[in-house]
């Protein structure tokens, strides 16, 4: 009767794992929210050539606009820098406006978080506080003076200040399409008379947002792994230069190195490179694939040998880690299933890592806290927790599965998730050996 019952559970377990494996491949899209203040669209009414009146081209000239690029900051949300435009005013007042700022007080903020709908807004400020605020955390601070015609410079500091009324300020943020960064890439490109996105445009890149993005994320390998273990295939694409501009300091760059030049002067006001005050983003992509699965043999084998001596510690050990993965598996379904972050969808980790986990986990923990009469206190590998063996068997059989799929397959399974694979499979089967996988007593 027992036998016929574990021989349920697996094939229940089996049947899940298969039809979680289909959910990796079949979740459509949805209907993402409405824009509540759409950028291009807004920006595609306004006449940037319109004829100015004398006073307003004496007051215009007087005027500066500027583009403010901030380093890497400590919270996650700043590693990766931040844009904003400076109005100088002729009367020596100087604006900020800068798109990406978020209130976790607003109605609803964690549940739309959450849901992949983030509704940040764009903030008119005094810049020099802002600007001093930067210079205290030792961020780096670049100011480049923009050379637009009188026309295309009075036309988008009237849409910066629309665009900061309350009726306007909202809108749904997403972090590769549209940023902080984006939002002045895309004025730029309006300003310029779509000739900025003509240019960058020309110039394909081979890299894709996963990889521009690993340059800033590296120097934290754990968290690197978690956020790019829940982002699926649509970020592994070759992106052109314009939408490499998604990042501020290549749109900094990209300002510089435009012609009909952008710039009518640069001013840095602290440069922290070589300095030591925090990390610093590669210039080039990086490929650590090789450090996770290093780490993974590691892992492995310390909980490995640490079981022959250690029984229940290492079964808990175990037990915790699958229920770690458990809960990421589930958070990325979720994602997949109700978040409107498309960066999750399609995401072939989940495959591997999901919530039927949690059914291996519950085994471990027995295991674990089994009647001592019931295990041995030798080296033999670790009796009980059967499904236990069976979920780390069936993690390690998938990681093979997947990597063969992925070599016979490249066009469809494009997704740069080795990574992930390379420090899970060592993990998984030195789980299988503890649990008792090729063992011959019956259990």
């Amino acid at each position: 009767m027992i036998s016929a019952m574990k021989r349920l559970a697996l094939s229940i377990f089996l049947f899940f794992m298969a039809l979680t494996t289909l959910l990796g491949f079949s979740v459509g899209e949805r209907r993402v929210q409405e824009q509540p203040f759409d950028s291009e669209k807004e920006l595609g009414k306004v006449d940037f050539s319109k004829a100015l009146a004398p006073n307003q081209l004496e007051w215009v000239n007087r005027a500066t606009l500027s583009l403010l690029t901030v380093g890497s900051g400590d919270p996650l949300y700043a590693w990766f820098g931040h844009s904003a435009l400076i109005i100088g005013q002729p009367s020596g007042g100087e604006v900020m406006y800068d798109y990406g700022v978020f209130d976790t007080d607003q109605k609803n903020f964690y549940l739309n978080f959450a849901q992949g709908r983030m509704y940040y807004s764009v903030w008119e400020s005094a810049a020099p506080w802002r600007i001093e605020e930067a210079l205290q955390q030792k961020r780096d601070v670049k100011l480049i003076e923009l050379d637009l015609s009188p026309e295309a410079k009075l036309a988008t500091i009237r849409f910066l200040q629309n665009n900061a009324k309350a009726e306007n300020s909202t809108y749904l943020y997403h972090f590769y399409n549209d940023n902080c960064a984006t939002r002045i890439r895309d004025i730029l490109n309006a300003a310029t008379g779509g000739d900025f996105r003509r240019w960058a445009e020309a110039q394909p890149t081979s890299t894709s947002f996963r990889q521009f993005v690993q340059r800033y994320m590296s120097h934290s390998p754990v968290v690197f792994w978690a956020l790019d273990f829940l982002q699926g295939r649509n970020i592994d694409r070759p992106l052109n230069r314009y939408e490499e501009m998604f990042l501020p300091g290549s749109l900094h760059q990209a300002v510089l190195d435009y012609s009909p030049s952008l710039v009518a002067q640069q001013n840095i006001l602290l440069d922290t490179s070589g300095s030591g005050v925090r990390f610093t983003a590669h210039a080039k992509s990086v490929n650590h694939d090789w450090a996770y699965a290093l780490s993974g043999i590691v892992l492995a084998l310390t909980l490995f040998m640490l079981g022959k001596r250690y029984r229940r510690t290492t079964s808990l050990l175990y037990a915790l880690l699958l229920l770690a993965l458990a809960i990421l598996g589930s958070v990325l379904l979720f994602m997949m299933s109700f978040s409107d972050m498309d960066m999750t969808w399609f995401n072939e980790n989940i495959v591997v890592v999901n919530p039927l986990l949690f059914i291996g986990m519950v085994s471990a923990f027995r295991s674990a806290f089994a009647n001592r009469k019931r295990r041995t206190m030798d080296a033999k590998p670790m009796q009980g927790g059967v499904l236990a063996r069976k979920t780390f068997q069936a993690m390690f059989a998938l990681c093979i599965a997947l990597v063969v799929a992925k070599g016979l397959l490249p066009s469809i399974l494009i997704q740069d998730n080795l990574k992930v694979i390379l420090l899970l499979m060592p993990i998984a089967l030195s789980g299988a050996a503890f649990h008792g996988w090729g063992d011959r007593k019956k259990l």
